[in-house]
């Protein structure tokens, strides 16, 4: 079998960061086709055994999976071209939008920021339902979101949302073994070990260190020098490095560290995120958009790209440092009861974002009946960006003639 060319991998992925619309879960099904059914580049099993890995860890499950494949096949440069292939795009598109937006920002009216708010609500809403469903199934898990929420939504703290994590990693580890929640299986023989040399499997460790440090050195360069070079570095890597269930889950953190702050002003947030949702590819571009409006440096171009970096550093480091361990860490119990109290408590931080967004953009019975509708619509088979776009020329007609 011919040698794989980076520029194959590159490519491949490319096409993907095109057409991949859909969110995570339709992701990973472009993966499968391309790479197990048509490419061959593994077997079911290995995707699988990807797949499973990339969910216990934090950080966006679609772009771990992809780099892993990247990283299986052609080693540290497969994995940065395939994260750079899938993530160009959407990069590329949401630094744009970011740069015409603070040219058009001041020619926009207020009842169109108005119908991209109520937009924001309802996908944050879907978002969170579905998570609900996923990842909320027992007593303990209800009651732990609904915990979370009202931490995080009555105690205001720099660090509430790290603490709502903490906690609930050690009631998941209790509760989730309490109650038999996850199957206690041994994780089978992996055929994702023996792809990966032993000079790596040797030299993983390093890469969690090297993962760890940034908590340790961003507190005390903020310390010494409280910049907003650093603190906003700071904030993508953390976010990163936190948040597990899904892309939507960053926006508490990133809410709360940009808007919160004044570094960004709420229209130009949701404004944003709304177009993350017409994005094919990866919804953590989203950090390009924001990078792009912050002054980390006097060139935006730039920002956007230390933004899209930061945020994505933390994948890397982390499936570098945990690939070859993968059977080891699948049958470690506590690290899959811990996710289980995660996912539920992070459920908890998206509700409270809910009803944070409900109460500045519901005004009306009528905003109230938009956000309805959308969420309908985000409920057909239609895709999301023919979705969103008919909700806001539809809600932009209705104003018209109000």
């Amino acid at each position: 079998m011919p040698s794989l060319h980076y520029r194959t991998i590159f490519l491949n992925f490319l096409k993907l960061g095109c057409l991949a619309f859909g969110g995570p879960a339709a992701h990973l099904v472009f993966f499968h086709q391309t790479f197990v059914k048509q490419l061959n580049w593994l077997d079911d099993q290995q995707y699988a055994q990807l797949v499973a890995l990339a969910q216990i860890l934090p950080g966006p499950t679609s772009s771990q999976v992809g780099l892993a494949i990247g990283y299986m096949k052609k080693g540290y440069w497969g994995a940065v071209l395939a994260w750079l292939g899938f993530t160009l795009p959407s990069a590329l598109l949401m630094t744009l939008v970011a740069l015409l937006g603070e040219q058009f920002f001041p020619l926009l009216s207020s009842a169109f920021f108005h119908s991209i708010q109520l937009i924001v609500l309802a996908v944050v809403t879907w978002a969170f339902w579905q998570m609900l469903r996923s990842f909320c199934t027992q007593i303990w898990q209800y009651i732990l979101m609904l915990c979370s929420t009202l931490f995080i939504y009555t105690v205001s703290l720099p660090m509430n949302q790290i603490i709502v994590i903490f906690i609930a990693a050690l009631l998941g580890i209790f509760f989730a073994q309490k109650n038999a929640l996850t199957k206690e299986n041994k994780a089978e023989n992996s055929s994702l070990t023996d792809a990966i040399s032993s000079t790596k499997r040797s030299k993983a460790y390093l890469w969690f260190i090297v993962f760890i440090l940034p908590f340790f050195i961003f507190p005390v360069l903020n310390w010494l020098h409280s910049g907003v070079f650093t603190q906003i570095f700071e904030s993508f890597y953390r976010t990163a490095s936190l948040v597990f269930g899904g892309g939507h889950i960053i926006l508490p953190f990133l809410h709360q560290d940009f808007v919160a702050t004044g570094l960004i002003s709420a229209e130009k947030f949701d404004l944003g995120y709304a177009f993350a949702q017409l994005m094919p590819g990866p919804l953590f571009s989203f950090a390009s958009y924001i990078g792009a409006l912050v002054p980390l440096t006097a060139f935006p171009v730039l920002n956007a790209c230390i933004a899209t970096l930061a945020i994505f550093i933390p994948s890397f480091l982390l499936v570098f440092a945990t690939l070859p361990y993968w059977s080891w860490l699948m049958n470690q119990v506590y690290i899959r009861h811990a996710v289980v109290g995660i996912n539920a408590a992070v459920v908890g931080l998206l509700l409270s974002m809910v009803i944070q967004m409900a109460q500045h953009y519901i005004v009306q019975l009528t905003d109230l009946l938009f956000v309805a509708v959308v969420i309908v619509l985000l409920k057909t088979r239609l895709p999301v960006w023919l979705s969103l776009i008919s909700s806001f020329l539809g809600h932009q007609l209705v104003l018209s003639f109000l």
